[in-house]
């Protein structure tokens, strides 16, 4: 389960705090696709800091089967939560399935040659995002977008209940996204794992969406948790005042 209570999203300008959004209280049930939409400046990606522990929230707390994400040392959080975030980082001279092993360190004592004994789950990974075959490419040759779905297998192969992803699309071609799109489903439907993500591409994204979170101007906020009226839902209403 992962859980919100009284959560205010936003920062602390000197001693001065700024709330964007809430209180919010919700809770996601396994196995649920959430889309996180708003506007640009909406304060998307401060909720997502927020959500996966590393931004402090105004107020309030978070949690993931009951452990507060907030309070959590860094070892706990990483079993708990994945993050795909909205930068491709520059990894010189590192290859596709050393990039995606990067997350598993929390599993090894030591670095030494144990990446070997990870192999399944390294090649699971890569197959789910359909990029088994870059597994030794290096990471720097690879186009955006294939960079992109490296980052997610990477999220995938930490192995955690709640993933959290900050326009996994962006780099995605068309064909690109409506095939990531199902597979985010289908990887919630098939593992039970939590994913919340944001996108600007409404009209594809709310066909897939379980849920989706709002956010909306003067703190306020909205959930719809019904996913045939997601489907039918007007992008450009989301939006009218």
């Amino acid at each position: 389960m992962f859980k919100a209570e009284s959560l205010e999203s936003g920062y602390v300008k000197g001693n001065t705090p700024c709330v964007l959004h809430g209180p919010m209280d919700f809770e996601i049930k396994p196995g649920t696709l959430v889309l996180l939409a708003g506007k640009n400046g909406a304060g998307k990606s401060t909720l997502m800091q927020i959500l996966g522990g590393l931004q402090k929230p105004v107020g309030g707390s978070v949690s993931v089967n009951g452990t507060d994400i907030g309070r959590a040392d860094t070892e706990t959080r990483a079993s708990l939560i994945s993050q795909v975030f909205t930068h491709l980082p520059d990894m010189p001279l590192t290859t596709a399935k050393e990039v995606v092993f990067s997350s598993r360190l929390r599993f090894l004592s030591t670095w030494n040659s144990h990446m070997k004994k990870h192999d399944r789950e390294l090649l699971q990974a890569l197959q789910m995002c359909g990029m088994e075959a870059f597994a030794d490419r290096q990471f720097n040759t690879l186009s955006d977008g294939e960079k992109q779905k490296i980052m997610i297998a990477r999220a995938l192969a930490q192995d955690t209940p709640v993933m959290l992803m900050d326009e996994p699309l962006a780099f995605l071609d068309y064909p690109g996204r409506r095939e990531m799109l199902a597979r985010m489903k289908n990887w919630c439907a098939e593992t039970g794992k939590i994913i919340v993500f944001s996108s600007h591409d409404l009209e594809l994204a709310l066909q897939s969406a379980d849920a989706m979170l709002l956010l909306q101007e003067n703190r306020q906020h909205r959930w719809e948790w019904d996913a045939e009226i997601l489907q039918k839902t007007n992008p450009a209403g989301l939006f009218s005042a």
